[in-house]
């Protein structure tokens, strides 16, 4: 299955390799401020991807149910979690209701995903995010927690040190991701309460595989962003031409720090954390 800009079916063979969960104790702790037990709570993750979340909270919380569109995706995640009995995959969309009754959930979360549910047409109201939320909370219990892991626009263009390379493609998906701002109002109007902001500062997605300096160069590294999905072949090109360069001249090393000064200031990951009343 293709979304609208990115091909999971193929990505979904190498995501885990260039992409790891990040802010897991600050999801953990946002958890456990309820009055229910973690070890009693059971928790979705609504567009689950390779299943890496779920993985990363099995030990920590009671039951933990993932859902997730892409077949790709999904074949990664059953293989990485199926033997886990505390651990539930389905398939489906988060652009229909969500198929589970209502209260079910102590949490949800969704991560880094609202971005794949906003269509070209709809990026002026953000309708199918505003639809997830009603959903999310029709689905959780009384002071159920629900979070929101994503990126400030901000962090689109600082938090990247290869975002600078391919600034049109950054352009086109952030007009996908809702402001913090809209995310706040759309939770408010939704009836949650008690939203509050984390940034973990030290969270980096790719990893350990963050820093190579000729990741552009790779598909593979390429594969673990959509971002570079929206870069045209020309703009590919010149951003490839330039980590050449860079690399050849020697300046590779001095444009890193700098833009690893950037990131070090805003992150790359926002979570938004609110509340069912």
């Amino acid at each position: 299955m293709k979304t609208e800009y990115e091909n999971y079916d193929e990505t979904s063979k190498v995501y885990d390799d260039n992409r790891i969960p990040v802010g897991i104790e600050i999801i953990l702790g946002c958890f456990a401020s309820t009055p229910r037990l973690l070890s009693e709570q059971k928790i979705l993750d609504a567009g689950c991807g390779t299943g890496s979340y779920v993985y990363a909270l099995k030990d920590k919380l009671g039951h933990l149910y993932g859902l997730e569109l892409n077949e790709g995706m999904l074949t990664q995640a059953r293989n990485k979690c199926g033997i886990h009995a505390n651990i539930g995959l389905d398939q489906g969309t988060l652009l229909d209701p969500l198929p589970y009754r209502d209260e079910t959930f102590d949490g949800v979360m969704c991560n880094q995903v609202l971005h794949h549910l906003v269509a070209v047409s709809e990026q002026a109201d953000f309708t199918s995010v505003n639809r997830l939320v009603e959903e999310a909370r029709r689905v959780l219990r009384p002071q159920g927690t629900l979070i929101l892991n994503t990126s400030s626009h901000r962090q689109l263009y600082d938090g990247f040190w290869w975002a600078d390379l391919i600034p049109d493609a950054v352009g086109r998906i952030a007009e996908r991701f809702p402001s913090i701002e809209s995310l706040v109002s759309i939770l408010t109007e939704a009836g949650f309460r008690k939203t509050s902001i984390f940034v973990p500062m030290d969270a980096v997605m790719q990893g350990k595989n963050y820093l190579d300096p000729m990741g552009p160069l790779k598909k593979k590294f390429r594969d673990a962003d959509s971002t570079w999905s929206l870069a045209t072949d020309e703009e590919l090109e010149r951003a490839q031409a330039r980590v050449r360069l860079m690399s050849q001249n020697g300046t590779m090393e001095n444009y890193l720090e700098i833009r690893e000064s950037l990131r070090k200031k805003t992150g790359q990951v926002t979570l938004i954390v609110s509340y069912k009343q």
